[in-house]
This record gives C-alpha cells, sequence and structure tokens, in this order.
C-alpha cells in the first residue's frame, strides 16, 4: 500500500522540516504561505516553483513518492529550491547549481539523505 498524499501531508512533511536543522535557520515561510500540490507526473518526483508575485508552489507526485522516506527526501530537496528562491541565489537557467549542491550536501548530512539520490 502506498502512503496516501494530500495536501495536508505536504504541509505537514513541510512543517516538519522547517523545525529542524539547517531548515530552521533559513526563515523559511509559513506552510499557509505555500501552495502544495499533489500531482501524478510518472518522470518528476517534485518540483518547486517560485510566481512572479513572489508566491510559492511545492508539487509532489503520487505516481513516484509512496513512503514517508521518499517523501521527506523530496520536499527537503524542494526546500532547497524555495531557499534558494527567497534569497535569490537560483541562477535562471541552472536548476542545480553550485549553491544548491553546496546546501544540499548540509541537509543530507543533517538527516542522513543518500546525496546521490538527491
Amino acid at each position: 500500500m502506498s502512503l496516501p498524499l494530500t495536501r495536508d501531508v505536504l504541509a505537514a512533511a513541510y512543517d516538519y522540516l522547517c523545525t529542524t536543522q539547517p531548515f530552521c535557520d533559513w526563515n523559511l515561510p509559513d506552510s499557509e504561505d505555500v501552495r502544495f500540490r499533489v500531482v501524478k507526473s510518472p518522470l518528476l518526483r517534485g518540483w518547486y516553483c517560485l510566481g512572479n508575485d513572489g508566491s510559492h508552489t511545492i508539487a509532489i507526485s503520487s505516481r513516484c513518492i509512496g513512503q514517508t522516506d521518499s517523501l521527506m527526501r523530496t520536499m527537503a530537496h524542494e526546500i532547497v529550491h524555495l531557499h534558494q528562491g527567497e534569497v535569490k541565489i537560483d541562477s535562471p537557467g541552472s536548476e542545480h547549481n553550485r549553491a544548491f549542491w553546496k546546501l544540499a550536501e548540509d541537509v543530507c548530512r543533517i538527516h542522513g539523505f543518500d546525496y546521490l539520490l538527491f
């Protein structure tokens, strides 16, 4: 049986991670200020989008994510993107730039995520 994903489950995963290092030091927006979407992409586990109006969207695919560990790893990955968007260290055309991988290294070390899968 697969973990049922809902917007509330995604928000709860986000809230949990935001209480832990290194996320709690990043001054991230409250989950109420992030739009969470469950999508059915067979190709992408998740994605993050910073809207032109400064809004944040995190989407997680129910076709790719079916367990808590993969949900948390994917949410952490998308939070890194959100943080980059917030502090303007995301380079256009470079989704996973050097800054992303430096932040990812800290996240993976602290949370025990496999850096190669991140």
